[in-house]
Formats: C-alpha cells, sequence, structure tokens
C-alpha cells in the first residue's frame, strides 16, 4: 500500500506525478478535519480528477475498512506521520511504502528535509514506523527525483 505524508493532502504533485506513477484509481484522504468539513471535502473533490474516486475519511474510521481497498490502485493522503502510524499499525498485514513529504514549518518542528518539518511527536511516529519490517520509509517530492531517508 502506498501512503503519502502531505499537509496539503490533494494538489498538483499528487494528481500530476502521484496518481500517474501509481497507476492510482482511489485516493483515500484521512483526516478528521476535511471528513467533517463540507467545503474542505468539496475542495479536495474539485481537485481530484474525474476518472479517480476521492474517498475522505476521518482516522479511526479508515484504519477500520483499509482491507476494502484494493492494494495497488490506492494512494492514502495524510497530514501527519501520527495518522499514518495509527492507520498502518492497525494494518500490519500489508507492506506499506510511506513518502513522507510537505510537511509545512511551525513553531515546535525541526527541519529534516528542504520540505519536511516535524515536532517531536511526528518525529517519533516516523521513528517508531522506520523500526517496523512491514514500512519503507522514504522522502520523495515526486517521481524521478532523488530518494531521501531518515
Amino acid at each position: 500500500m502506498f501512503f503519502r505524508i502531505d499537509d496539503r493532502l490533494v494538489h498538483g504533485q499528487v494528481v500530476t506525478a502521484w496518481i500517474k506513477q501509481l497507476g492510482a484509481k482511489r485516493i483515500v484522504v484521512i483526516d478528521d478535519l476535511a471528513a467533517s468539513n463540507p467545503i474542505i471535502s468539496k475542495a479536495l473533490t474539485m481537485a481530484t480528477p474525474k476518472h479517480v474516486t476521492l474517498d475522505i475519511k476521518k482516522v479511526g474510521e479508515a484504519a477500520e475498512c483499509i482491507e476494502g481497498y484494493v492494494e495497488n490502485e490506492t494512494l492514502f493522503i495524510a497530514k501527519s506521520p501520527v495518522s499514518a502510524q495509527q492507520i498502518i499499525e492497525a494494518n500490519d498485514q500489508y507492506d506499506w511504502k510511506l513518502n513522507v513529504e510537505n510537511i509545512g514549518m511551525a513553531p515546535g518542528r525541526k527541519k529534516y528535509a528542504q520540505t519536511v518539518h516535524l515536532d517531536d511527536e511526528n518525529y517519533q511516529a516516523i521513528s517508531m514506523l522506520n523500526c517496523n519490517d512491514c514500512v519503507e520509509v522514504f522522502m520523495q517530492t515526486v517521481p524521478g527525483q532523488p530518494v531521501s531517508t531518515f
């Protein structure tokens, strides 16, 4: 399963590069605010290509329904490593590729890459996932660019 951490959720890099690279037919946005806010949901729907299905789930809902998605056709996206950790640890029967990118600067966050800034809680989540045998953690903005690791 492919999981991207990106605080912008669905946007140009996802739509033009990752969907094509992965052959994704479905995007699953995992974000409590987006799932409960009709304005954010509508914006994400408008940003999603017509040939791709969009599901927007709260973290708790998504953790329980991963097995309903086709492994090589689904792109999961969340804003934070903590959210990804909850989903992945509840579904460790899958092999996960976790692409960490585009987490903006904010108070209490440390820079780990040009576009990756994490607070202690989210860094710990990445560290835990990095130790998990079913998870490959990497940083890559778009396909074709260099891959970095933590």
